[in-house]
């Protein structure tokens, strides 16, 4: 398949490429020097209580595996950017994998008391570092934000990533530190990916963004049809968004597998 769409190239990038990872590092040594992790989590999550479980849940979810509905959208439309989530995704797989469990820090529910904070969810106790919901949300608004859309749209993807790793501390699962980790290691993720997309080609065939298709399509449906215990009212959200991406996936998958009227 020829792409004729390359990473965004504007005078601007730089500041989309670095700005991200910049500011969650800046922010992450200041909560360490500062010593104030604890206290920022049980703030934010004291506010945000003020929005409701039923809003915070639909929200952290975006950051879970609906979350590559998004990819699935971009099969048979963008093969870059699919092409560049691939690498980006494995990237930030390593990230998360690598840092998880060799740090095994403990989340908010092993660490305080109940009482203390506001709990949404199943009490998860291990591996807090990194937040894997935001590194997967900020991988791939990364991603996107790499490649020529509208800044309103980049704008509005970035505002959207921001708001599930908040969910995270809302959920009352993960520490600021985690949520800024996973912003920061997700975002360069999405750097890396495009740095290796560009030099490396083999993404870009036809066969193999038809394989990648076939995937999300599987991922779309599995979403559909999961028997989830978590978070139970947001299945017709989860359901609605997952139909939506197929229904407008189907014209450019047919394309892409070669169906012509």
């Amino acid at each position: 398949m020829r792409e004729d769409i390359s990473l965004d190239s504007a005078s601007h990038l730089k500041v989309w490429r670095w700005g991200v990872p910049l500011v969650s590092l800046i922010l992450m040594l200041s909560l360490l020097l500062l010593g104030v992790n604890t206290q920022v989590f049980l703030t934010l999550n004291h506010v945000a209580s003020n929005l409701g479980d039923i809003f915070w849940s639909h929200v952290t979810v975006l950051g879970d595996v609906v979350s590559l509905l998004i990819i699935l959208l971009m099969c048979g439309r963008r093969p870059q950017i699919v092409w560049h989530f691939i690498l980006a995704a494995l990237f930030a797989i390593l990230w998360t994998q690598s840092l998880k469990s060799p740090l095994g820090v403990m989340r908010p529910p092993a660490v305080l008391d109940l009482s203390q904070f506001h709990l949404i969810g199943n009490a998860f106790i291990g591996n807090s570092f990194p937040s894997g919901h935001t590194t997967t949300i900020f991988v791939i608004v990364g991603v996107l934000c790499l490649h020529r859309f509208s800044l309103s749209l980049k704008f509005g993807l970035l505002g959207l990533a921001i708001l599930v790793g908040v969910s995270r501390i809302a959920c009352g699962v993960h520490w600021p530190l985690d949520v800024l980790g996973g912003a920061f290691g997700g975002w360069l993720a999405a750097v890396a990916g495009g740095w290796v997309s560009l030099r490396w080609k083999a993404g870009l065939n036809d066969n193999f963004q038809r394989v990648v298709a076939l995937l999300f399509l599987v991922v779309a449906f599995w979403v559909i049809f999961r028997d989830t215990e978590e978070f139970v009212t947001t299945i017709p959200f989860q359901i609605i968004l997952a139909i939506l991406a197929i229904v407008f996936s189907v014209l450019p998958l047919l394309r892409l597998f070669g169906y012509k009227r």
